[in-house]
């Protein structure tokens, strides 16, 4: 096969494309910020188990129908996690339960954690929940990861039915259920199931959220939602790595949600992505076929699970021949578990491509896989 000469087309990082950014209402609030506040945006904030700017929290119990006092403000929504990580995951040996493929820098935060991480297969609705019934029977988790919205990395969405069961699951046997959503507001179409927090009734469910893919990346801006004592725990660990999230974006961050520029981005982004998920998913359609895991309907990204007679490497290896770079899918999985020989998963990421780059990506994509793949569909 000859070295393609044209652009790289990069089916790589899942960062927001800088027009769903909102630089000149964010610069606005900034300025409103310090008029109000002055140089104390720029001193330390309080310290003794501080969850966050209390505006902010305020705004994020609103949205999430909470108590100010149950959530606790990070630096990004990784960083809650690995808080998280430290609270929750005790004892010899911890095990974490996760969707297989997941979010690869969630498996490796586990991980770091001294974690064994085991991941349950997702369908196109979502993670197998009767593969998770098995497991259980077998081992309980200490704790169940998931993004149940858009899933980062394979598009799906966890269905009505199978949060119910989830959360039914976490009640009987007792693990905690560690809900991610990074990407539930950015929906293009159909509606949206419930929270798993919304539906826990006794269950142990903890939200993860951020503002990252809604207002900004740069402010770093995330939470997480669970009880009091826990995000007091939470905060108190907080101030042992980092002090405190940054205060003045924190406060931008609460002026945004106040004034309803959260919600209006939302709309912008919705419908920014909207075209670019319709022609994504099209064109993977029309070249890729049944290897499409599900149709997002939202989100950033679509998964596609291949058929090959060759190692994940050489596949890559021959993409970027081609003018395509690809994350290996078996970053997706936990380091411990080895892939079945001959099965690929791959990322697509739409967010920051042009229907026509999209589809010129897919296009070189077919034709690494016409030259010594054939394709296998999960809903074949």
């Amino acid at each position: 096969m000859s070295e393609h000469t044209g652009r790289v087309l990069r089916f790589s990082r899942g960062i927001p494309p800088i027009e769903a950014i909102p630089g000149d209402r964010l610069a606005e609030q900034v300025r409103a910020v310090l008029d109000e506040f002055g140089p104390t945006m720029f001193q330390y904030p309080p310290i003794g188990s501080y969850l966050g700017d209390p505006a902010l929290r305020e705004q994020l119990a609103k949205a999430h129908n909470a108590d100010p006092d149950h959530i606790v403000v990070t630096t990004g929504s990784l960083q809650a996690l690995d808080l998280l990580a430290t609270r929750l995951l005790t004892g010899d040996s911890p095990l974490v339960y996760v969707e297989g493929p997941t979010y690869d820098r969630a498996a490796r935060i586990f991980e770091r954690h001294g974690a064994r991480v085991s991941s349950i297969p997702v369908e196109s609705d979502g993670m197998d929940i009767g593969r998770l019934r098995d497991r259980l029977r077998d081992e309980v988790p200490d704790v169940l990861y998931t993004i149940p919205d858009f899933q980062n990395p394979s598009g799906v969405t966890l269905s009505g039915e199978k949060r119910r069961e989830l959360v039914e699951l976490a009640e009987v046997y007792g693990f905690t259920v560690l809900e991610d959503i990074p990407y539930r507001r950015i929906r293009f179409h159909g509606t949206p199931p419930p929270g798993l927090g919304e539906i826990a009734g006794s269950a142990r469910v903890i939200t993860i959220g951020s503002l990252s893919k809604v207002l900004s990346p740069g402010l770093r801006v995330g939470y997480a939602v669970s009880d009091g004592d826990t995000a007091r725990t939470l905060a108190t660990l907080s101030e042992g790595v980092y002090l405190s999230p940054v205060p003045l974006c924190q406060a931008v961050a609460a002026r945004c949600l106040r004034l309803g520029i959260v919600d209006e981005n939302v709309a912008r982004i919705v419908d920014l992505l909207r075209p670019r998920h319709d022609a994504a998913e099209a064109a993977v359609r029309a070249m890729i076929g049944d290897a499409m895991l599900a149709v997002p309907g939202g989100g950033y990204y679509i998964g596609v699970r291949l058929s090959v007679d060759e190692d994940e490497q050489s596949f890559i290896d021959r993409a970027s021949r081609e003018g395509l770079a690809l994350i290996p899918g078996s970053a997706f999985y936990p380091r411990a578990e080895r892939r079945p020989p001959g099965e690929l998963f791959l990322r697509l990421p739409f967010q920051s491509l042009t229907p026509d780059e999209f589809e010129a990506g897919v296009g070189r994509l077919s034709t690494v896989i016409s030259a010594r793949t054939r394709l296998e569909g999960v809903n074949r």
